[in-house]
């Protein structure tokens, strides 16, 4: 992958061997980029109200990554119009970058365009600075610790709706299933008190082995 500026995470449908967005099912289209060859690119008509392209964060990425998506590293177009936010932008052209295959690697390039010059955004940056900062933690330690890693795994679980579980603990099990959201809300009346008792048993597992985590944990501890 070659540096670039304001590198981003998208979540892209696969069907057939072609890319589609996952909300709006807009089809991305194969196009020769000159500075980057044959890759993939999707245009909007303006940023008028809603529209564009988005990009953002990994954990934003990954909330709304459902069945048959992967996960892609992307780029706003040099000439298209593109407002830049602090945790991501939209824009009239987007550009497919590379595939996401590794937290270490897209950190590493993320930084590496950023020194050479290249403006990144700013929640991304502080990112790429995380993954490859050392420590030595296990996963409990690691995800006590980071709140990051924290809201990656509640994005994973939740989608879109990982905000309204930022509460819910997070319990690390054997083995490498994917975050996933357990248990169930309850109430219990008790009739002699007069009162709701509330109680929950509500929790997000995840596998000490899930590849992302397992990744962080990793390249920590080397």
């Amino acid at each position: 992958m070659m540096m670039a500026s304001y590198i981003a995470f998208k979540a892209l449908r696969e069907i057939e061997g072609k890319l589609y967005s996952p909300c709006y099912h807009a089809r991305w289209k194969e196009a020769y980029v000159p500075f980057l060859g044959f890759t993939y690119v999707l245009e909007a008509p303006s940023l008028d109200g809603k529209q564009g392209i988005y990009a953002a964060t990994l954990d934003k990425a990954l909330s709304y990554a459902a069945e048959n998506c992967r996960l892609f590293l992307v780029i706003p177009s040099p000439v298209a119009e593109t407002e830049i936010g602090t945790a991501g932008w939209r824009t009239t052209c987007a550009i497919l970058l590379g595939e996401f295959t590794s937290q270490h690697k897209a950190a590493e390039l993320i930084l590496a365009s950023e020194q050479a010059g290249y403006p990144q955004v700013d929640e991304i940056l502080q990112w790429a600075h995380f993954v490859l900062k050392p420590t030595k933690p296990s996963p409990r330690e690691l995800i006590k610790k980071s709140a990051k890693v924290r809201q990656l795994i509640r994005s994973a679980a939740c989608g879109q709706y990982a905000e309204h579980f930022r509460d819910t603990p997070i319990r690390v099990v054997e083995g490498d299933q994917p975050p996933t959201l357990k248990g169930s809300k309850y109430a219990i009346y008790h009739h002699r008190l007069q009162r709701v008792i509330r109680s929950s048993t509500l929790c997000i597992e995840v596998g000490e082995h899930w590849p992302l985590l397992a990744e962080l944990v990793k390249e920590k501890q080397s």
